[in-house]
């Protein structure tokens, strides 16, 4: 009796142990589920600052007046850092938002529902990256609905 209860205890220990081996190879440490939720946030925070540009600079019927800066709103900073993004007047009715990644949405894609269905304009590699927006057009989606 006492070797079956050694056995189906060594089987439930070797089962939990793959289960815990196979969660971390096919969704990452929670380090990495952490950055992955973060970079999450920043894309969708630069999402809510560009259509908030084009809000703006449609509401007034003048495309080319931009805004000089972002406004003090809670989507305008990093959730990490808590660093204003940049943002930068490139000419006209063009600009830059830009932030900073700890991952590459093209790896992200595998791990990640989020990354899966995200628009091809919101991919960003790790690292410093800076989004071309216009106001003249609008501004990209966050989901690919051409997927569906």
């Amino acid at each position: 009796m006492k070797s079956v209860n050694r056995f189906f205890l060594g089987l439930s220990i070797f089962a939990v142990t793959l289960g815990m081996i196979t969660g971390f190879w096919l969704l990452g440490s929670p380090q990495l589920q952490r950055s992955l939720k973060a970079d999450q946030r920043r894309v969708k925070n630069l999402h809510q600052i560009a259509t908030f540009i084009r809000r703006e600079t449609t509401k007034n019927k003048n495309d080319s007046e931009l805004p000089q800066s972002l406004p003090d709103k809670g989507y305008t900073s990093d959730p990490i850092t808590k660093q204003s993004y940049e943002y930068t007047i490139v000419n006209g009715s063009e600009y830059e938002l830009c932030a900073r990644f700890e991952t590459d949405s093209q790896n992200n894609r595998k791990k990640d529902d989020f990354y899966r269905r995200l628009d091809p304009f919101w991919y960003h590699p790790q690292g410093r990256y800076c989004y071309k927006l216009n106001t003249k057009e609008d501004v990209p989606n966050l989901v690919d609905y051409s997927r569906y």
